[in-house]
């Protein structure tokens, strides 16, 4: 099962509500909000970012760098 989806009003939708799509469910239970003229969600509690792939919303996973460890001789 795929996560929740919202509307404007914050009513989920249903193929009765057929409206745009403004909020996604997040994991930590929060609405995680559609950034304006992007395609992904943020969650502003957490900062964890949704995006729609093969008709799901899933997490965006990022990449973390690596920091390097300088000896210091």
């Amino acid at each position: 099962m795929g996560r929740q989806i919202f509307d404007q009003w914050k009513i989920p939708k249903t193929p009765c509500n057929d409206s745009m799509i403004v909020y996604v469910q997040c994991d930590c239970g929060e609405l995680a909000k559609k950034v304006y003229g992007k395609y992904y969600f943020t969650c502003d509690h957490y900062s964890r970012e949704y995006v729609q792939q093969f008709g799901d919303y899933v997490e965006i996973k990022k990449k973390r760098l690596r920091s390097l460890e300088v000896d210091q001789s």
